[in-house]
């Protein structure tokens, strides 16, 4: 049954006259103290509640790292995963493990994104972005799209030519410094197909030492079998190289930065570093997120808190790593800075970002026939 609109409008009228009169008459209430609210994003995200799964290198997601985000975004429950080696993690992601950020490194992008595992990282999002040193912002092999990044670079590090300083006089400054008869038995080489085919070719004077046509990857492969009779040994581990170094069997060695260091200030071993004049190679690692996350978010918000300087300030002191943001400088001393080539970021941004070849296939087969030899 319809009602009359009158009518209507006569109750509405009765009824605001008698609800005003009890307003007037009634004391005023209490307000309710606020609910309490999470704190937004430092980027201005509002972030997502739920789990949030990261899934990197064990020394990068202790408590010294992880808590300040908790604190933060108590809506979030981080759960930590490791993984030893990049290629183990690579493989379990392929077999369908699920998490939300990773810790890959600049080689292994061209894989992931083939494999569409990663989705875009808005830069815009990101609150600390700018604090980068420009380089590693402008890494060609990170570039998604205006905007858009496949990682946020985080660490990196040089790898060149690590010497006794009481064997060798004057200092190595070449490559080629690594086929020296003068050193004969004395010499190590890295295990690794990628980087000792990268190091010959940039001694044979091959600029882009990753992208090899075929003739020059023969090349490579060539001046690698010349080399042989000159090793000591091909190395698998940091340690071993260490300890290769410490015992004096090896005089020079291809290496890094961080155990010249540990063998020079820690183990008192009269070991020192040079990249090689035609470019040292380096790593880059940062944080990427993983396809089909569902707390975006929460992902770029941890991604912007592995750049808190604080953090950064741990990885190059603690870990000796050149870091990515330059704020850090202002909490480094004139040694440290030092120590971990942050006096001269130009070395890293004029070194060879390891990548891995498209045809990695032929760069293993090459090694292997380096191998048989």
């Amino acid at each position: 049954m319809r009602i009359r609109a009158s009518v209507i409008l006569m109750l509405m009228i009765a009824l605001t006259l008698t609800l005003a009169a009890c307003a007037a008459s009634a004391p005023e209430p209490t307000a309710p103290p606020a609910e309490p609210t999470q704190a937004p994003a430092e980027s201005g995200l509002e972030v997502e509640s739920g789990d949030l799964v990261v899934y990197s290198y064990e020394e990068t997601v202790t408590d010294d790292f992880l808590n300040g985000y908790r604190e933060q975004y108590p809506q979030v429950n981080l759960k930590p995963a490791v993984f030893g080696e990049l290629d183990e993690a690579l493989a379990k992601l392929r077999g369908g493990f699920k998490a939300d950020v990773f810790n890959p490194c600049v080689d292994y992008i061209p894989t992931l994104t083939k494999l569409d595992l990663l989705e875009p990282v808005d830069t815009s999002k990101i609150e600390r972005w700018d604090d980068l040193f420009p380089f590693f912002r402008q890494l060609p092999e990170i570039q998604a799209g205006e905007g858009k990044v496949w990682m946020v670079p985080v660490d990196a590090g040089l790898e060149g030519i690590m010497y006794r300083t009481d064997k060798i006089d004057p200092p190595p400054t070449s490559w080629n410094d690594l086929w020296n008869e003068e050193y004969a038995g004395h010499i190590a080489m890295e295990d690794y197909a990628r980087n000792a085919i990268a190091i010959a070719a940039l001694a044979l004077g091959y600029e882009d030492p990753f992208n090899l046509t075929p003739e020059q990857l023969e090349a490579a492969k060539q001046k690698l079998i010349e080399q042989k009779p000159l090793l000591l040994t091909y190395f698998e581990s940091d340690s071993e190289i260490r300890e290769l170094f410490k015992s004096g069997d090896v005089w020079i060695s291809f290496g890094w930065t961080a155990d010249a260091n540990i063998l020079s200030d820690e183990e008192g071993i009269p070991v020192e570093y040079v990249s090689p004049k035609e470019g040292a190679l380096s790593w880059i690692c940062g944080y990427s997120i993983l396809k089909g996350t569902e707390m975006p978010n929460a992902a770029h918000a941890l991604l912007n808190h592995y750049l808190d300087p604080e953090l950064q300030y741990i990885e190059a002191t603690d870990f000796e790593y050149f870091v990515a943001n330059q704020k850090v400088l202002d909490m480094l001393s004139e040694e440290e800075i030092a120590l971990v080539g942050l006096d001269n970021p130009a070395e890293v941004q004029n070194a060879h970002a390891e990548v891995t070849p498209l045809n990695y296939d032929e760069w293993l087969q090459a090694w292997e026939e380096v191998l048989a030899q």
